[in-house]
């Protein structure tokens, strides 16, 4: 029997979920050493492998001596399954999110730690997204990378450098890639499977889901402007192919949500997304067709922005009518 007393359990956790990405993943474990950490603070680091078939495995071994890694495998492929095996292997007292495509400021865990001993009531927490462009980008994308709709695709959250309450109303929650919530309320509510990118699916929205029920059932949050990532952006992101598919993907996220919660889920709270389903199949495919004339208008006029107005609304259209399809069909 050992006379050393027991480790004591870690405040924070911090998990990344990956999956074949092992470049990506050690430039963020890399960042992650350069963290500084508050010196009463004790923590944890827990990767979940999701299934990688690359060099995940000696990337992260190689991390062992240098952070508190618990390397953790989720067998079954979604990105929910991997969140939800991370949510079960954390053991501080919150749960801080960030992706394998990111570099986290040297001050991140730092500011998480003091919002949390600000407000110990709350129980959710986000910080700054700034995308960072691998280049040559294209000169139409550089252009509008801080337009809507490119700011929503490339998952950008800047609410201010004010400490401020998280607010449902106003849009002002957390995305995946930055984002805390206190192990008590996260373990109340699972990760949808259905929603989050996975081998056979590439839904959306499955952490803004639970945040938008974790709020919605009362709970509190807070923004902490300098708990801050650097989103990194490949250039396969960086054009219209990628528009197209990430807001097909919404389109069918809102589809599937609004046939498990109708008209209670995030995507019908933001108020950044129309509800178009409300217009009827028949109404949505005159909607698509106008705005495939409109597209190629304004293609050929040279007009981006409103083309990608109209590429965001086929693409949008088209998720949520292949949803329904589909539905009809099991």
């Amino acid at each position: 029997m050992s006379n050393l007393p027991p480790e004591p359990a870690p405040e924070i956790s911090i998990v990344i979920c990956t999956r074949n990405r092992a470049a990506q993943l050690a430039a963020v474990l890399t960042s992650i050493c350069d963290l500084v950490v508050p010196p009463d603070l004790v923590w944890e680091l827990c990767i979940v492998d999701n299934g990688s078939t690359d060099t995940t495995a000696q990337v992260v071994e190689s991390f062992v001596p240098r952070l508190p890694v618990r390397y953790l495998h989720e067998p079954v492929a979604g990105l929910s399954n991997a969140r939800n095996r991370g949510v079960e292997a954390a053991r501080g007292r919150y749960i801080c999110w960030t992706d394998d495509d990111v570099e986290i400021d040297r001050d991140w865990l730092c500011a998480y730690a003091a919002a949390f001993r600000r407000h110990p009531q709350a129980a959710v927490f986000g910080g700054r997204i700034l995308p960072t462009l691998e280049g040559p980008t294209p000169p139409w994308f550089a252009a509008l990378a801080d337009r809507w709709p490119l700011t929503t695709l490339l998952a950008a959250r800047d609410f201010g450098d004010d400490v401020s309450p998280l607010s449902l109303d106003d849009g002002q929650v957390p995305w995946g890639a930055n984002y805390a919530v206190r192990a008590a309320e996260q373990r109340g509510l699972r990760y949808d499977p259905k929603l989050g990118v996975s081998p056979d699916q590439k839904r959306l929205g499955e952490e803004a889901e639970v945040i938008f029920q974790i709020l919605r059932n009362g709970a509190t949050g807070w923004w902490a402007p300098d708990a801050k990532v650097r989103h990194i952006i490949p250039l396969r992101r960086q054009t219209r192919a990628y528009v197209y598919e990430y807001f097909f993907a919404s389109g069918e996220t809102l589809a599937y949500l609004e046939s498990v919660a109708p008209g209670a889920n995030h995507m019908r709270q933001s108020l950044a997304v129309p509800s178009l389903l409300d217009a009827g199949r028949a109404r949505l495919r005159v909607r698509r067709a106008l705005a495939m004339v409109f597209y190629a208008g304004c293609r050929a006029l040279g007009a981006n922005l409103r083309s990608l107005y109209c590429l965001k609304q086929i693409a949008f259209i088209s998720g949520a009518l292949i949803f329904a399809r589909r539905a009809e069909g099991a």
